[in-house]
């Protein structure tokens, strides 16, 4: 008979217990199983290694563009200044405009050395 604490437990039977044991025993995973489930990891973990550097080369492309647009447009808004340097509103309007691509170079990380 089977005990638990103080209280008694129903008595169990060998072919109960065989029964248990071989519940358990199909259920169990086997060393192929695991290497078979190992074998898909590692390929699902290869095939996201692969689509996040394709990612990142798409978005390293994407930030280059970015990064030529806001030096061409800060060579132009240079040569405008210097043309329209005696006409205060445009002036105004081109500060306004280089405040704003400062931010957004600010905000992708770039520094105004290597845009100018």
């Amino acid at each position: 008979m089977l005990y638990f604490g103080n209280m008694a437990a129903k008595e169990t039977t060998l072919n109960e217990l065989g029964e248990m044991l071989a519940h358990v025993v199909e259920r169990m995973v086997s060393k192929d199983d695991l290497a078979e489930v190992r074998a898909e990891l590692k390929s699902d973990i290869a095939a996201a290694k692969t689509e996040l550097k394709i990612d990142i080369a798409k978005l390293s492309e994407q930030v280059a563009g970015i990064e030529r647009d806001l030096k061409t447009i800060r060579r132009e808004l240079n040569d405008l200044a210097e043309i329209v340097e005696n006409i205060a509103g445009y002036r105004k309007e081109i500060d306004h405009a280089f405040e704003r691509i400062a931010a957004i170079e600010k905000h992708l990380g770039i520094s105004k050395r290597a845009a100018a």
